[in-house]
């Protein structure tokens, strides 16, 4: 009978170690756990960060994009001008050489 009571002991102590691993593993997995929570929410509040910047990146880029646009519409209605003030001098230079005539003719 002692030596069930002894084996019975033995059996309840390596319950209780087991348990006693058991717990501790545990946790050391809930410390892992919350730690991996934490670097989570800072990465997930990193790409909310780096969305927003893309988000207004590509705002910006529009707004650019349409300023470009914008400018080129310019320029090419300032070189329309531009010919269009050529032509007008071409015709007036034009006019004042038939007025007068070469000076190198009458000398």
């Amino acid at each position: 009978m002692e030596n069930k009571a002894i084996n019975l002991q033995d059996k309840i102590q390596k319950l209780i170690d087991q348990y006693t691993s058991t717990k501790k593993r545990v946790e050391e997995l809930e410390a892992k756990v919350k730690g991996l929570t934490e670097e989570n929410m800072q990465l997930i509040s990193q790409i909310d960060s780096s969305n927003n910047s893309t988000a207004n990146l590509s705002e910006t880029n529009k707004q650019l994009e349409a300023k470009v646009k914008e400018l080129e519409a310019k320029v090419a209605e300032m070189q329309s001008s531009v010919q269009g003030f050529s032509s007008i001098a071409n015709d007036a230079i034009a006019q004042i050489d038939s007025l007068f005539p070469d000076l190198d003719e009458e000398a």
